[in-house]
């Protein structure tokens, strides 16, 4: 009976030494996850402005709603409950905010299809989101912006209250009037990777033509030449909603004014769509499906002046300034299929943008021509 107590006893010991572990190992684990203050002051988003946003977005039965900043938890409680997204995810580094979200879900009846992370939103894996909403600020949003390319699919739909994204203009501005004030809700859709040099032919009743299409592209916005039978042709009426294209090419065929608008789905390295010619002697619908040249865009870019090197880690790209003796990292960077764009706001401002083609870059340096040439080493 002696031996049982003092088993027994050992055995609270050991459970209470466990226990005080735990709590202590919980403690220093979400110190750890607060390892800096919030980005952005606390400051809910009125529910006027919660429903535009959701609306605009059209978040419906197959979405995935990330909030990067969740505060109370309530657009993603709402997505569910409203919208029927399928799963909503809250992040925000405050542990206050966290309790209140999860309070909240509960009271709502969500917690089957919500969840709340305590996380800096810069380490939160954002892959499977199709809808993403922010209410942050100007200056967190453009640190946020290359994450949104890195690690989102085209065509995610990405929602900001208030504030914008810098020279990535949004696809739709809203004004929405609230309790108080009237609120901005800017909305984008996160564009394919198109930059490049894509060929295809169409069958025509006089056999196969032949076309070359030269893609440049910032953010959503894209420009280009197609050349077909030896002409070069400036595209128009060029549109980009994530990964669908569209654009017109018009020019005289046999003395015949002919207008081609192009239409397809962008994936990866190759697009398929269809072809409406109307005029000429190849008039009527056809089918479409153009590949994109490969690249290689890895190495070491240089020109009078100065290099870039660019790199794969960690299955990202990752660029890299290199002038004379100093080494500067581009954390704004961004590929777009065979183009490159960046900017660098530390000490001199610069604004650089590139489409390869074999080992040659060629773009604008704040706006001047620049070319670069891949070199070893």
């Amino acid at each position: 009976m002696r031996s049982r107590c003092w088993l027994s006893g050992a055995m609270a010991v050991v459970v209470v030494g466990l226990g005080i572990a735990m709590a202590v190992g919980l403690f220093v684990g979400l110190a750890a996850v607060q390892q800096r203050p919030p980005d952005v002051p606390y400051v809910p988003t009125p529910y006027e402005v919660v429903q535009e946003m959701l609306k605009v977005a059209r978040v419906g039965p197959k979405d995935i709603v990330y909030d990067l900043g969740c505060g109370d938890g309530r657009i993603v409680i709402t997505a569910v409950k409203e919208f029927k997204a399928q799963w909503g995810v809250g992040v925000d580094i405050d542990p206050q905010r966290i309790r209140e979200s999860n309070e909240n879900a509960q009271k709502a009846g969500a917690t089957d299809r919500v969840k709340f992370l305590q996380q800096d939103l810069f380490q939160t894996d954002i892959s499977e989101a199709t809808v993403i909403t922010l209410y942050l600020l100007p200056s967190v949003n453009l640190r946020l912006r290359p994450k949104l390319f890195r690690e989102c699919r085209p065509g995610t739909r990405i929602v900001s209250h208030d504030f914008d994204m810098g020279e990535w203009e949004a696809d739709r501005t809203l004004r929405v009037q609230g309790p108080y004030r009237e609120h901005t809700v800017y909305y984008w859709v996160l564009p394919a990777g198109v930059a490049g040099t894509w060929r295809w032919s169409v069958s025509t009743p006089k056999g196969e033509r032949r076309y070359t299409l030269r893609l440049r592209q910032r953010f959503q916005k894209i420009s280009g030449t197609v050349v077909t039978d030896g002409a070069e042709t400036s595209i128009s009426e060029a549109q980009l909603n994530g990964d669908q294209i569209r654009f017109t090419v018009v020019r005289e065929i046999q003395g015949q004014k002919v207008t081609m608008r192009f239409s397809g789905r962008v994936n990866g390295d190759t697009v398929r769509g269809s072809a409406d010619i109307q005029g000429g002697p190849f008039a009527g619908k056809r089918d479409w499906v153009a590949k994109r040249d490969p690249v290689n865009l890895s190495g070491t870019w240089r020109w009078q002046g100065g290099a870039l090197r660019i790199e794969r880690r960690n299955g990202q790209w990752v660029a890299t300034l290199l002038q004379g003796n100093r080494s500067q990292p581009i954390s704004d960077f961004y590929v777009w299929g065979a183009g490159i764009y960046f900017r660098l706001s530390e000490g001199t401002e610069i604004t650089a943008e590139g489409v390869v083609e074999g080992d040659r870059l060629t773009g604008t340096w704040n706006g001047k021509p620049w070319t670069a040439t891949r070199t070893k080493g």
